[in-house]
């Protein structure tokens, strides 16, 4: 009879988790979309590429969408049992409600185990894969990636701009080229009508062919020369056709390798996060400790200023004003010059270490976050099941309006401690389970008021509570208008 049981039960969720879990991953990806929609509609990548891109961006937000399917679909489905009053048949039969939700909870182990997998595995490479494919896309042709009227600064050392573009001829109309190198004060401003534009057969270059403009060249071999006001060298050329190489190497798609994305934590897997976080512990503690015996022997130096021998120098104590005055100036200036070199080491040593620490909070942010995404599928749905339960009401209504309230409070204070943990505001083991700390008395709370069926939080009254105050504020505000 239990077994019977365990598998309604289970059936009745898996229809909810799969349709609440692609509509998940839909609007999440719908979501990517609308920001990098500009870069990507309008390139002739294809389908077969775009639907690549498509199947890296589903794999990339799984560990997101499955805490939130979990979450809904669990008020759904407590909540459609107890729409349906198979959860007072259940109670009536002998069967409580832990018992009612323990198959589920066995569930979301083996949903927590796949989310710490596709964390610990999947999420980096599909990153890593869609971060290389949308490079590619947005670089496949430049003409593509230029916007009419706007200048592109992505070049080193040039603006170009074209208030025409021709998409699929790469056709220009009046063309606009600043060149600057700031190391040798050099400067080319170049107008054209019109012009056309291709790679070279290497693809470190690219070949402007011009027609009908002038070019305005300015240099200036003095690097001080700008301070000074000075008449710099100029030319100016005429023409009606001419060819520019630009060297587009910094815009390589080589850039985009695999290997040169390796040492971002979040594309580790855990063993060798953990690796990284001892050796970085080691290096952190050497700099600690090396601003600590510069600090303290910096100190013992000047305690220790009035004996006549320190590391076998000689150091002799006298009175500044009993000196002659050009010897009290050489005094002071040195004096001056060592303060200043220790205040700059200790503010380079301690920069040093900020960053180093910055980083290091960086990677056991990653670390922690495999952990804290595979726990959110157990800690959600232990909020989820025990609301639906009380709530009794099944379907898409008010299951997914108080399901998406939850998640995106859960969300913000993911977020906001994963920024105060990687500033260093918090512990990083603290920033990162603060969502947890916050949820898991929740779902305590409500499993213990949903099996006990007592009235701790009052849904009802506080329903009424919101209603009555929205009603006075409505009253108060419309007496105003009048």
């Amino acid at each position: 009879m239990l077994k019977k049981l365990d598998w309604f039960i289970i059936k009745s969720y898996i229809i909810p988790f799969i349709v609440t879990f692609f509509i998940a991953e839909f609007v999440l990806i719908i979501q990517f979309m609308y920001v990098y929609l500009d870069d990507l509609v309008g390139k002739g990548v294809g389908v077969s590429v775009f639907s690549e891109l498509m199947f890296y961006i589903f794999l990339e937000v799984v560990p997101i969408a499955l805490p939130l399917a979990i979450l809904l679909s669990s008020i759904m489905t407590m909540g459609n049992l107890g729409e349906k009053n198979e959860l007072t048949a259940m109670k009536a039969a002998g069967v409580s409600l832990l018992r009612v939700m323990r198959p589920l909870f066995f569930v979301m182990i083996m949903l927590a185990g796949v989310s710490f997998y596709f964390s610990n595995y999947v999420w980096g490479k599909a990153y890593l894969s869609k971060k290389i494919l949308i490079t590619d896309m947005t670089n496949k042709k430049l003409s593509l990636v230029l916007k009419e009227g706007v200048f592109f600064n992505e070049i080193d050392h040039y603006s170009i701009r074209a208030k025409r573009i021709d998409k699929e001829s790469n056709e220009l109309g009046d063309v606009l080229i600043f060149q600057h190198n700031p190391t040798f004060k050099y400067r080319k401003v170049i107008r054209a009508e019109r012009g056309e534009m291709r790679k070279s057969d290497d693809g470190e270059n690219l070949v402007l062919t011009l027609y009908n403009g002038e070019i305005n060249e300015v240099i200036n071999p003095n690097a001080n020369a700008m301070e000074k006001e000075s008449v710099f060298p100029h030319q100016q050329i005429v023409f009606k056709e001419t060819t520019q190489k630009i060297d587009i190497s910094s815009l390589s798609l080589n850039r985009t390798a695999e290997e040169d994305y390796q040492d971002q934590p979040m594309l580790l897997p855990v063993f060798e996060l953990t690796k990284v976080v001892d050796s970085l512990q080691g290096s952190y503690d050497t700099i600690k400790r090396s601003l600590l015996s510069y600090y303290n022997n910096s100190i013992t130096a000047l305690r220790e200023s009035n004996n006549y021998e320190l590391d076998t120098m000689s150091i002799y104590v006298f009175e500044l004003d009993s000196l002659l005055p050009q010897e009290r100036k050489v005094v002071l200036a040195n004096a001056r010059n060592r303060l200043e070199n220790s205040i700059n080491y200790l503010e380079n040593r301690s920069s040093d270490f900020n960053n180093r620490a910055k980083y290091k909070a960086k990677v056991e942010v990653a670390w922690h976050k495999k952990f804290t995404l595979s726990l959110s599928c157990i800690i959600l749905f232990f909020v989820g099941a025990p609301l639906g339960a009380i709530v009794k009401k099944g379907g898409v209504g008010i299951p997914i309006a108080v399901a998406i309230a939850l998640f995106i409070v859960y969300y913000i204070i993911s977020i906001t401690g994963e920024k105060l943990a990687t500033n260093l505001v918090l512990p990083t083991y603290i920033g990162m389970w603060l969502s947890s700390m916050v949820l898991i008395p929740l779902g305590a709370l409500l499993t213990y008021q949903a099996v006990t069926e007592s009235k701790i939080l009052g849904f009802e009254q506080w329903g009424n509570f919101f209603k009555k105050t929205v009603k006075k504020i409505t009253s108060v505000l419309f007496k105003k208008k009048d």
